[in-house]
């Protein structure tokens, strides 16, 4: 299985080192790919604090492009889920909680960029935030640590095996 058969076909299994290499190599392309887009195309829009994050151009792409990598994101925890012997329904959690984080930088509850002095962020923010860091560390945990289901299962051959 090539690089499109990991982030776009969403059946069969993988290992957790394939996980691995594609969870963070996923996180790397959409990071690299959105600053160097949003600063080539927008400058230091992307980092003007003073305005709200929909009246920058350079946040509404940076968002955009965090939409669009859902999907490869999906697919890769699905892949996983698969091995664990599970559904791809169980990547549906740490997914929505994505989109809360993203919803909320949109609604002006969680600041899109690092604060440069300490600035209160508000309940609901602060619930988002730490729901999705504690999704995140599941998701780290279930399908970066534990081994998948030995042999065949209802997802396909074990990938481990020779």
């Amino acid at each position: 299985m090539g690089l499109l058969g990991l982030y776009f076909l969403p059946t069969g299994r993988i290992s957790r080192s394939r996980f691995l290499l594609g969870f963070i190599g996923l996180f790397l392309i959409e990071f690299a790919f959105s600053i160097w887009l949003t600063m080539t195309m927008f400058g230091r829009d992307y980092l003007d604090s003073n305005a709200p994050p929909l009246a920058k151009p350079a946040m509404q792409l940076a968002l955009l492009i965090d939409l669009i990598f859902l999907f490869p994101t999906f697919v890769v925890l699905a892949k996983r889920f698969h091995d664990r012997g599970k559904g791809a329904v169980w990547s549906v959690p740490f997914l929505l909680a994505h989109l809360a984080v993203i919803g909320a930088v949109i609604v002006g509850v969680l600041p899109a960029e690092m604060p440069k002095d300490s600035i209160a962020i508000s309940n609901l923010g602060l619930a988002v935030s730490t729901g999705w860091l504690i999704l995140f560390v599941w998701i780290v945990i279930e399908l970066g640590c534990l081994r998948g289901t030995l042999g065949v299962n209802r997802y396909g051959a074990d990938p481990l095996a020779k």
